[in-house]
Formats: structure tokens, C-alpha cells, sequence
């Protein structure tokens, strides 16, 4: 027997609720307890009778409360494919790192829905509101700029390109409003310089949160899940980590993404050579085609190889 059509009454509820989620079909799926599929059938019904209606626009970046420089949070859904996490290159002119070439490699290998570049990906020394090293060389803005600009062309285009922006990327913008404001508009923000790219402070995949920092500490990975109630991804410490959170309701995972960049960086001198939990890494969250999250996968350095399944990416 045919399922009879929905009405106007639960159409304009499933509006209702959706609105509330802020616009993240997953996020209502795990309230409601129904396939993503079928919410997202509903919800293009209603938005068909009801456009009006919604708030959020499907699979836009969603900008709450008003007067935000940029997006809160973006939100998309990821239905039968992977997204790739990483981030902390602090790119200086000149380097390449290892793990930035594995990345790029698996992009092109796994064709993923979409690619985060999870923070950090400048690392802005000469703005710093830190004291610089005498001799130290850092490079300007506009030559790290410049640099990330060239690497990022070994990336393929996915469908999705996310970026929550880092403390360090922060620093473009507010050298500039504190130090220029005057030429703001002139200069240009640093997300102008990457259009391709969509700037936020974090974004979900279906029923994942990705961001650059959350909690911090040895133990932020599990805080981060703990407090959050959904498994979470960040950057920020340069730790390589993954804990879980067991429950009633199943599982989610904290995990902290590594970096891209090089430890042994010039970039890095301020930590003076000492021991380092820093370990060089990314995330492969693979998404079934219910949308729910399967255990997050690393590629990581391995005696000073990239390793992912198993084996040396490059």
C-alpha cells in the first residue's frame, strides 16, 4: 500500500524543526529518529508548497547571530562518500611538507564530497602579537599568501571546500582592524584572497562538527565529544589523537587532526627543539548511505613515511 502524502500541518512542522536545527537535515534526523533520506524527501516537499518558509537556504552558509564577520557555522549533508580533514600547515615560502603531499595524494586517490582545510594554514609570524626571533626571517603576509596559493593547486576541486579559520589565519584581519582599519576595505579581508574556498568558524557534515579548537589540553580530543554530544574534529594542538564516547545513544568520536605542516619547521623555533606531542596527520571520515559516520581513519606519519590502510602514500 502506497504511503499516503503528508499534510500541510506536518509539512509546515517539519519546517518548523528543521529551521530550529539550523538548517542540518542529520542534526533533525537523530531528533526525529528517521532515515536522513526520508527527512530530506520531506523536506523537499515542503519546500516546494512552502518556500517561504524556511530560513536556511539548503546547503548554505548559515550566518547567525547577525553582524558576524563570518559564518557561525555551515552545514552540509554527506551521503554515501568521505570528507578530508586537515589542517595546521602554517605554510612558509619555500616548503612542501611531506604530509601536504599525502594529503593532496589522497585527495586525488579517494575523490572526496569535501575537503577541509581545517586552520592554521598560514601561520602570519610577522603579525603576531608574540615577539619575533632576532634573525629569524619570517616571511611577510602577502609571501605566505602567495605560498598557500601555490600549493593548493595540487588539491583536485571537490564538490564542498570548507575552511574553519585558525587563530593563526585570524591574525591577517586583525593586524589589519587594529592596525589599519582605515584600509580594510582597500587591503581586503584574507578570505578574499581564496574565494574558492568557504570561510567559517565550523562546519557539520551530517552528524559531525568540524572546527579548529574547541577544548584544549592532553585530553581535548574527549572533552570535545564529551561536551559537544556528537563526534568532533579540531586542530590547534598538533596532536594526532582519537578517543571515544560510548554511551547509550552508541558512539562518537573526538579526534584531534595532527598537522599538515612540518614540526621541525622554522616556523616552530619558539618551541626551542623540545620534546613535542606534535605528530604530523589528517582525517579520513568516510559517511555511509544512511549518513551516519563510520570510525574516523588517519593517514600519519610513520618512520618518516605517510601511512594510510596500511600502507606509504607516497
Amino acid at each position: 500500500m502506497p504511503t499516503p502524502p503528508l499534510s500541510d500541518q506536518i509539512l509546515r512542522e517539519r519546517i518548523k524543526q528543521y529551521n530550529q536545527m539550523g538548517g542540518n537535515a542529520a542534526a533533525l534526523s537523530r531528533q526525529l529518529g528517521i532515515s536522513v533520506s526520508t527527512i530530506k524527501c520531506q523536506l523537499d516537499i515542503a519546500r516546494a508548497k512552502f518556500p517561504d518558509l524556511f530560513e536556511h537556504p539548503a546547503n548554505q552558509a548559515i550566518k547567525y547571530p547577525a553582524g558576524w564577520t563570518i559564518p557561525q557555522m555551515v552545514s552540509h549533508d554527506i551521503i554515501n562518500g568521505c570528507v578530508l580533514v586537515g589542517g595546521d600547515l602554517h605554510i612558509w615560502p619555500g616548503q612542501v611538507p611531506l604530509m601536504w603531499r599525502a594529503f593532496c595524494a589522497l585527495a586525488h586517490k579517494l575523490n572526496p564530497k569535501a575537503i577541509v582545510l581545517n586552520g592554521d594554514m598560514i601561520d602570519g609570524a610577522r603579525v603576531s602579537r608574540h615577539g619575533a626571533l632576532l634573525g629569524s626571517k619570517a616571511p611577510k603576509i602577502n609571501e605566505e599568501v602567495e605560498a598557500l596559493t601555490e600549493v593548493l593547486h595540487m588539491l583536485p576541486r571537490a564538490s564542498l571546500q570548507v575552511w574553519p579559520v585558525g587563530n593563526h589565519d585570524q591574525r591577517v584581519n586583525n593586524y589589519l582592524v587594529n592596525m589599519a582599519s582605515e584600509l580594510d576595505d582597500y587591503v581586503g579581508r584574507l578570505e578574499d584572497r581564496f574565494p574558492q574556498w568557504d570561510f567559517c568558524y565550523g562546519a557539520t557534515f551530517s552528524d559531525v562538527e568540524v572546527r579548529h579548537r574547541f577544548r584544549g589540553g592532553i585530553h581535548a580530543a574527549w572533552n570535545n565529544a564529551l561536551h559537544a554530544g556528537i563526534s568532533v574534529i579540531t586542530g590547534h594542538t598538533h596532536q594526532l589523537q582519537i578517543t571515544a564516547v560510548r554511551n547509550r545513544n552508541g558512539s562518537h568520536w573526538g579526534v584531534e587532526a595532527g598537522m599538515l605542516g612540518d614540526p621541525r619547521s622554522r616556523a616552530f623555533e619558539y618551541h626551542e627543539g623540545a620534546p613535542s606531542r606534535a605528530h604530523e596527520g589528517f582525517v579520513v571520515l568516510t559517511f555511509d548511505e544512511g549518513g551516519k559516520l563510520m570510525p574516523p581513519e588517519f593517514c600519519e606519519m610513520v618512520r618518516g613515511l605517510p601511512v594510510f590502510r596500511g600502507k606509504v602514500v607516497l
